[in-house]
């Protein structure tokens, strides 16, 4: 198995060597907008996936990659697959697992920004509403908290948040490095983001 990291914004951000390991391919795991994103693709050669098997996240993740793992698929993830990505999961899998590094969603937002994303001292994937508190908790202690938004939205994070009484400064964005990305600096702006967000969050001085 290969976990191939595409970066937020695959036609800005695949790498050759991701590309390559696309190209030659038979079997491809990823979400259908990220194969619509990659078709026709031209960047060293022209990515034609039109002869390949193509797997969509249809149920758990888990569920899916046990499934294809004996075929030796390339599995595509947004990002980097090592931030909280599907790299994680399948090496704590599997013993044959080879990862291809890509930009993370972090990186993007952080260069945005100007900033480094070493800044960042602690991070949340907010699969639950159990892991706002942690969010919370980790800013109130002063630690620079990295957030992805999952099932749990910006809007139900930055209502917790002003009901905390932390105050907090913010950098975010959505759908980073697209045409129609938003960035935003304030949990008012963060409030009308989508799901498709990361944010960094630091308790106000």
């Amino acid at each position: 198995m290969e976990v191939v990291g595409v970066g937020p914004n695959p036609r800005r951000f695949l790498t050759l060597e991701a590309l390559r390991r696309i190209e030659r391919a038979d079997l491809l795991v990823g979400s259908e907008s990220m194969f619509r994103e990659l078709d026709g693709l031209r960047v060293e050669v022209e990515l034609d996936l039109s002869e390949k098997e193509l797997v969509t996240w249809n149920g758990s993740v888990r569920d899916v990659l046990e499934e294809v793992a004996p075929r030796g698929p390339v599995v595509l993830a947004r990002g980097d697959p090592m931030y909280m990505g599907v790299g994680r999961l399948a090496t704590a899998l599997f013993e044959d697992v080879e990862v291809v590094p890509g930009v993370s969603s972090l990186q993007a937002l952080m260069a945005r920004f100007g900033r480094g994303f070493h800044e960042v001292e602690r991070h949340v994937n907010l699969h639950s509403r159990q892991e706002v508190k942690k969010v919370i908790d980790f800013v109130r202690e002063g630690y620079t908290t990295a957030v992805l938004f999952g099932k749990v939205r910006p809007s139900e994070l930055v209502d917790e948040l002003k009901r905390s009484g932390v105050r907090v400064d913010v950098l975010a964005g959505e759908r980073l490095w697209y045409g129609d990305e938003r960035l935003v600096r304030d949990l008012d702006g963060l409030r009308e983001l989508s799901p498709f967000t990361v944010a960094v969050l630091r308790r106000k001085s």
